[in-house]
């Protein structure tokens, strides 16, 4: 068995990668597809939204409830999720146009900018179904296993020192191949805080016994939201308390 961790970077996406028996490795790479033999029989979470935005939800109910439980810290870091029409729009006007149609409202040229990436996961999940791969968000994470919102943005360097930190009392044992990513990979492909960001999903996947979800069940009647096209909108985490 696999757990996986994930996140887009500049270069494409990052993937810290164990199993049972291993220490972790990492692979950059350009496309999803490469990672798809990585993918089979294993645990994978991943920073990047799976279900979408729809007219009777047009603010995801994992979102509302990642913000609140960020507290206005670190809420700003969860952006809202287009709609399924305006993902597969080839450019923004359009895409916003589509929004709007759908859900009453246009989304920021930095959302745009990872639009690409989201849909590449949609199309990967419509053609590998039988993969288990769930929507996490490593601010979430990183707070959870903190007890409260982080103190410092990840860009600065407090922030990394403050997610390392974190990530130091769960696995000290593996904190050199954190070293190791950060010097064989160039900053313009692959950020620091990209590495620290997958590395602590993997390491969730590792070691939650059980993944606790937002929104609660009970705050969707005891069933899982799923979008219009059977995606689940959720985000994951480690409740340590549990």
């Amino acid at each position: 068995m696999k757990y996986i961790g994930i996140d887009g970077c500049k270069a494409g996406w990052l993937a810290w990668i164990v199993s049972d028996s291993e220490v972790p490795e990492f692979k950059v790479v350009n496309t999803l597809d490469e990672l798809v033999d990585d993918l089979t029989e294993a645990t994978t979470l991943i920073d990047m939204p799976i279900g979408f935005s729809d007219s009777l939800t047009p603010d995801r109910l994992c979102d509302k409830a990642a913000r609140r439980f960020l507290t206005s810290k670190r809420s700003s870091s969860v952006f809202p999720v287009p709609c399924r029409e305006a993902v597969y729009q080839t450019d923004y006007v359009a895409a916003c146009s589509a929004n709007v149609e759908q859900l009453d409202k246009k989304f920021s040229k930095q959302t745009w900018g990872i639009v690409p990436k989201i849909r590449e996961l949609d199309e990967l999940i419509e053609t590998h179904p039988n993969l288990s791969i769930r929507e996490s968000h490593p601010e979430v994470v990183f707070a959870a296993l903190k007890g409260e919102p982080l103190t410092f943005s990840k860009r600065t360097q407090e922030g990394k020192e403050e997610r390392l930190s974190i990530i130091q009392q769960l696995a000290p044992q593996w904190c050199d191949g954190l070293s190791l990513a950060i010097s064989n990979t160039k900053r313009k492909d692959v950020a620091i805080d990209d590495i620290y960001d997958a590395f602590v999903l993997m390491l969730v996947a590792y070691n939650a016994p059980q993944l606790s979800t937002l929104p609660e069940p009970s705050d969707v009647g005891g069933k899982a939201d799923i979008d219009q096209n059977g995606r689940v909108r959720e985000i994951v985490y480690w409740d340590k308390t549990r």
